[in-house]
């Protein structure tokens, strides 16, 4: 992937990529009765394992300013296709170009610690994230007011209430603006008020990158973020062009599988 910026070549440049997983038979899961040869089986490839296809010959350019939706059911490839663009997964075959950072807010609460203190998760999930500490520590101060968690912040984790933790990790994953978003599904989180905080946040945040990919099943939401559409069916590419054009053809295509 290339990560050099620039302003006259696509974000994103995906070509036949395929992403092809080995799993286990069910009959060669023998942990219980034989743990020994499972594991010898798992880090020795010492059993045939089956090839599982879960993306298969994708190709889309993403260029600056666009907003693209990621259409398809449950299973159709959305969320595998983020992650690889994120670098998450590697493409078995194919070719990708990314231009600049990439960043998914897939799972905002991934790798904090329950015993670690509200800030020391706050350094911690910046370093994973790929900041400086003296990065993190001017961030602080905004992380904590967005929050809202004033003195909480100096308590360990597991001492907060669900929508603390959520606030938090919200207000976390999203300190640094990238210039390509990508998002599963829109994130809203806490009680009324601070969801208005959120949608703000999350506004600002499409707003100010340089392009966005979007996997949704809300057709409002994708109608009001995004210019482009592509259509997923079991990891198969089925369209992409116009976003209108494209929730048409997914809608059909949902009406004749409900009456085949």
């Amino acid at each position: 992937m290339n990560a050099t910026i620039s302003t006259t070549q696509p974000l994103v440049h995906a070509k036949n990529i395929c992403l092809h997983v080995p799993i286990f038979k069910p009959r060669d899961r023998q942990l219980l009765s034989s743990p020994g040869k499972f594991l010898r089986d798992l880090y020795f490839f010492r059993t045939q394992r089956e090839i599982v296809t879960i993306l298969d010959n994708i190709s889309f350019t993403l260029h600056p300013g666009e907003r693209l939706g990621l259409i398809g059911s449950n299973g159709a490839g959305k969320s595998t296709l983020l992650r690889v663009i994120a670098g998450i997964y590697r493409p078995s075959s194919g070719n990708l170009m990314v231009n600049g950072t990439a960043k998914g807010l897939f799972s905002i609460t991934m790798g904090m610690s329950p015993e670690a203190t509200g800030l020391e998760n706050i350094y911690m999930r910046g370093l994973q994230m790929g900041l400086k500490l003296n990065e993190i520590k001017k961030l602080v101060p905004e992380i904590v007011a967005f929050s809202e968690l004033d003195d909480a912040i100096e308590s360990p984790l597991n001492t907060y209430s669900t929508g603390m933790s959520m606030r938090l990790a919200f207000s976390v994953s999203t300190m640094v603006e990238p210039d390509i978003l990508l998002l599963d599904e829109w994130i809203g989180t806490g009680d009324a008020r601070f969801r208005d905080k959120v949608k703000a946040r999350m506004d600002k945040l499409v707003e100010d990158s340089r392009g966005l990919i979007l996997a949704s099943h809300n057709t409002a939401l994708m109608k009001n973020l995004c210019t482009r559409g592509l259509v997923l069916s079991k990891g198969k590419m089925i369209f992409c062009g116009e976003i209108d054009e494209a929730l048409d053809i997914y809608a059909n295509d949902k009406l004749i599988q409900t009456k085949a």
